[in-house]
């Protein structure tokens, strides 16, 4: 009570002040106002539980100071001091809100019991709203968690009646709350479920405690329920019982899983080809897989419980590796020698593991170590061989070095040594460029992407030509590094510019380079006439002999006879490619345009060279687009697609597809045909349609051909008035393109010179 607030509202200067100073004697905090408006000011701004109010003022009367008192604070407790008490004055001021009056001259004694009795009742109705403040903000606390939680929470009484439920369980049962409420639980479940739920709810309501109980539903479902009783505060009886309901099918499915799962772990320990070990700290063996009695020799039963040092050639290897994997927590491919149950000593790599238990103490080690006796023994081939290689590289005359892929010089061989010094460890692009960072044409991404890179490096400080090879080479380790051969190529590079404007020169003295051209055109066309006209006498009196005209031959006649006439078969159609080179060069090859279908036409052609794509074992397959039909030389395009086809299958790897392709190119129709050959480079694609002209002759001779087919293919797809190109990367594939115009007028010409 010393912490209430008091008001005394007297004009009384006297009385104010004897007041004030009884009431702050027993501790009360007080404060005193003159008149009724002073008092009203105060009272707007401060709360007074307890007011004594005078009912003879000086400005307003007592009443009314009374109503403004209860309009600013409601609850505050008036006691009217008056020398002039009356019925009906007491009655109108507890109408006004006072509490009680007392007559002057004041009884102190009184005045302090009824200020006790006052301020104790404001006091106990602060506490009751408090109480009641709290009990609504724990009441919303509980709604919302019963409301916000995933589980199902509902009250059922004594006989299984629900009482409430929260929205969860409404949601999981389809009800609208009054289609539950008051209703048993047997309504909604089995007759068996709701035995066993009634069973659980009068144990909680004999015992007082709470129980659990599991279930599964109609739909599969399985729920983990929890029953706690809600008891009367006063006789502690139990009132009610509360339901919190959890699906657990998740965990339920999880926890199959998680059996299954360590299941299948344990059929792969056990099928392992790898020793899988449990040792524990003291390094007593604790558990040993199959894969360890394939290794090592021993079974389980013959290892299991004995000091895991017994299997190490250098028994303190074993505490080594004791030492590291608690320090480390984990050891990676540590290499040891082991010994098997025979007395063969083996090498092994083992990775190993701390083992915890659930406080985190460790309790052993688990070890999976895999026989690398194999590996052993090659990396050791292998040094051997990088040594000799390396010899080989020393003695070299051509520069040799390796750098790994962070630029670092690993090796320098005498020549660079002698012409950069001794680098090893350094950066590459520091010694050999003198930059500060890598240079625009370094290859070491390309080699670390596997590629071989030959390229030319002019050195401008040194004034010196390098021919580099780079390729890849893989290390012991499983590192990539590059490897690059330095050749000095100075002198042939000046020798061959010196050549090269020697050439120019020549170029300048010769004269009507043209009319030479055409001379020896004119020349190969008369010479391809001559030659076919014996031609056709040979072949017409060998194919007689060959039916048996000339008599009956042998096996050995009959095979020489058809080797004349496949070379002559060869020897004829080098003719006619040259007699067509001849004339599109010279402008006089007859074209006789239609209408025509280009699909048709490759179809002819695929059918004609299957036989030849079986004998290498390529497969041709084709993809046909909805093409309308073009004005050309149907046999003349025949040739070119046979030329383009016969080239894919003869360049193409065995066993490989051939793709070819038409579709439609805006106005015109274009025809593709792609081979995983070996490929062009960009110089070499300026050669392939000149005549005569071929890019290796030594693949030429190997694989046949004059350098004839693609020049004369060239003529042909120019004289319809259409494109012929390559598209190749070199090593991977090639792919040859014509298009021709779909609209063209029908026809009949010589073809102009395209040459």
């Amino acid at each position: 009570m010393g912490n209430t607030s008091i008001l005394i509202i007297e004009d009384d200067a006297e009385m104010r002040e004897t007041l004030s100073d009884i009431l702050s004697d027993e501790g009360y905090k007080v404060k005193t106002a003159g008149t009724g408006k002073e008092a009203l000011a105060l009272a707007k701004k401060e709360m007074f539980p307890v007011c004594l109010v005078d009912l003879r003022l000086p400005d307003i009367s007592g009443i009314e100071v009374l109503k403004g008192l209860k309009a600013c604070s409601p609850d505050s407790s008036a006691i009217i001091i008056t020398a002039f008490a009356s019925k009906e004055t007491a009655i109108e001021a507890i109408k006004a809100g006072a509490s009680c009056y007392i007559e002057k001259p004041i009884n102190m004694e009184e005045l302090l019991a009824t200020v006790r009795r006052t301020s104790g009742a404001y006091q106990l109705l602060e506490a009751k709203r408090r109480a009641e403040e709290e009990l609504r903000i724990n009441e919303e606390k509980y709604r919302s968690l019963v409301e916000s939680t995933e589980d199902s929470i509902y009250l059922v009484d004594k006989n299984c009646r629900y009482l409430f439920m929260n929205e969860k369980h409404l949601s999981r049962l389809g009800l609208s709350r009054d289609q539950y409420q008051g209703r048993p639980h047997r309504a909604f479940h089995s007759a068996e479920d709701a035995k066993r739920f009634a069973e659980k709810v009068n144990y909680v309501f004999e015992t007082g405690t709470s129980a659990q109980h599991e279930y599964k539903d109609s739909k599969g479902q399985s729920f983990f329920k929890t029953l706690s009783p809600v008891k009367d505060p006063e006789t502690g009886m139990v009132r009610a019982v509360t339901v919190v309901s959890k699906d657990i099918t998740k965990m339920k499915r999880t926890d199959k899983e998680l059996i299954e799962t360590r299941d299948y772990l344990n059929n792969i320990i056990e099928s392992s080809a790898d020793t899988i070990t449990v040792v524990d700290m003291k390094g007593i063996v604790r558990d040993w897989n199959k894969g360890g009695e394939g290794i090592m020799g021993y079974r389980a039963d013959e290892v299991i419980g004995t000091p895991n040092r017994l299997f190490f050639a250098d028994p303190a290897e074993a505490d080594r590796i004791m030492e590291l994997v608690p320090k480390k927590g984990v050891i990676k491919n540590y290499r040891t020698t082991v010994v098997r149950k025979d007395g063969k000593l083996i090498y092994v790599s083992m990775s190993a593991a701390l083992l915890k238990d659930k406080n985190g103490v460790p309790i052993g080690t688990v070890r999976v170590s895999r026989d690398v006796t194999n590996e052993v023994a090659l990396e050791k081939r292998v040094r051997e061989e990088r040594d000799n290689l390396n010899l080989i590289f020393e003695s070299m005359a051509d520069g040799v070095y390796s750098v790994s892929k962070d630029y670092k010089v690993e090796f320098m061989n005498k020549v660079l040594r002698d012409e950069f010094g001794d680098h090893v460890g350094d950066i590459c692009y520091a010694v050999f460029h003198e930059r500060k960072e890598p240079c625009r044409m370094c290859k070491l991404s390309e080699v670390m992407r596997g590629l071989t890179v030959r390229w030319e490096w002019r050195s401008k400080g040194l004034n010196m030509i390098y021919d580099l090879i780079e390729t890849p080479v893989i290390n012991l380790d499983g590192r990539i590094s590059k490897l690059t051969i330095f050749r000095d190529i100075t002198k042939r590079k000046r020798a061959e510019e010196e050549v090269q404007k020697l050439n120019q020169e020549l170029e300048l003295k010769v004269v009507d380079l043209e009319g030479v051209t055409r001379m020896k055109t004119e020349f190969l066309s008369l010479t391809s006439h001559e030659l076919r006209t014996p031609l056709t006498p040979m072949k017409a009196q060998l194919q007689m002999l060959e039916e048996g005209y000339k008599g009956k031959m042998s096996e050995e006649q009959r095979e020489s006879i058809e080797l004349v006439l496949r070379n002559l078969a060869r020897l004829d159609k080098l003719i006619k490619d040259i007699l067509d080179i001849s004339r599109i060069e010279m402008g006089r090859i007859k074209l006789s345009f239609e209408s025509m279908s280009i699909n048709d036409a490759v179809k002819e052609v695929i059918k004609m060279q299957e036989p030849f794509a079986d004998e290498k074992g390529t497969k041709i397959v084709a993809k046909f687009a909805e093409l309308p039909a073009i004005v050309g030389d149907s046999e003349r395009l025949r040739q070119v697609i046979s030329n383009l086809v016969n080239n894919a299958i003869k360049f193409s790897e065995k066993a490989t597809d051939v793709l070819v392709e038409t579709q439609r190119a805006g106005e015109a129709v274009q025809f593709s045909i792609t081979d995983y050959g070996i490929g062009i480079s960009e110089e070499d694609k300026e050669k392939l349609f000149k005549p005569f002209s071929q890019i290796d002759s030594s693949m030429s001779r190997k694989r046949g051909g004059t350098g004839l087919g693609l020049a004369i293919a060239k003529g042909i797809i120019h004289a319809h008035n259409g494109k012929i190109w390559v598209e190749s990367e070199l090593g991977k594939s090639s792919t040859f393109y014509f298009s021709i115009p779909i609209k063209q007028r029908i026809r009949e010409e010589e073809a102009p010179y395209v040459g």
